[in-house]
């Protein structure tokens, strides 16, 4: 079984790394990854289990654990709500990392953009009941999963036409049912893989985990840094090294991490 493999393997992985003194840095997406997809963000809500073993992996010495989301990073944290762990909101732009925040493209230029885009998408969403748009403090996103089918393709249709016209300053990535739209400052969720693994140092090995193409870039960051690349559910990059059906199974592989790691730390003894 196929998955079963990919949890074996990554787990053997990560244990050898540790093992040889290693910093792991765990990093995860939110939607689709650590929790699934639901009708509406704000149901999204993490499960108990999941935030406890979170919490403890983040404790653990030389592991990190990080969340990389396009939700806002407010937005995110209340999500999560653990401290100890890095986040980093709206796709790469606004970062906390060790309790120090910053963000970037945080100026009124973009922000005069993002308003000119917003105004013309809200005029879209009037027309389709079921599309909303969120915003967030450096990004959009153009939620359309209850959008009727029929008119789905009308819609981004006129979404794209709009988009088009900001092309070279906006950055737009498909979501699940959704669109997120970004100013193109060069930053994203692959640049937030290597800051990370940057500020970690040298002897780091990164897992990144995602299940849609707006984690394209950071999965191949993590696979190009020597790390593991899971993808997530049916909709993930095919390009990726593993595979886990569902974000049941990405808890499983955390849950058995944390064991792992917590037994079979660099002072462990080997037997074999």
């Amino acid at each position: 079984e196929r998955m079963t493999d990919d949890i074996n393997q990554t787990l053997d992985r990560l244990l050898t790394a540790y093992r040889a003194g290693r910093t792991l840095a765990l990093l995860l997406d939110y939607d689709g990854t650590l929790v699934p997809i639901v009708e509406h963000p704000s149901l999204a809500v993490l499960a108990p289990e999941t935030r406890d073993v979170l919490r403890h992996l983040a404790t653990l010495p030389r592991v990190v654990v990080g969340i990389v989301s396009g939700r806002s990073l407010d937005d995110l944290k209340s999500m999560v709500g653990l401290p100890g762990l890095c986040y980093v909101g709206t796709s790469g732009l606004e970062y906390e990392l060790h309790g120090t925040r910053f963000a970037h493209g945080d100026s009124h230029e973009v922000h005069e953009l993002l308003a000119q885009v917003s105004k013309r998408l809200t005029e879209i969403t009037q027309s389709y009941p079921g599309a909303s748009l969120e915003q967030k403090p450096l990004g959009l996103t153009l939620h359309y999963r209850k959008v009727a089918a029929d008119r789905l393709p009308e819609l981004r249709a006129r979404a794209d036409s709009i988009l088009a016209q900001f092309d070279g300053v906006l950055r737009v990535t498909d979501g699940p049912m959704a669109l997120e739209i970004t100013p193109d400052l060069g930053w994203t969720k692959g640049t937030a893989v290597r800051l990370l693994c940057k500020q970690l140092g040298t002897e780091v090995l990164p897992l990144y985990a995602g299940d849609h193409a707006n984690d394209a870039d950071a999965l191949a960051a993590a696979a190009a840094l020597g790390g593991i690349a899971i993808g997530v559910g049916p909709a993930a990059p095919s390009t990726t090294e593993h595979r886990l059906a569902d974000p049941a199974a990405v808890i499983k592989l955390l849950r058995l991490s944390l064991g792992c790691l917590t037994c079979g730390g660099p002072q462990a003894t080997d037997t074999t």
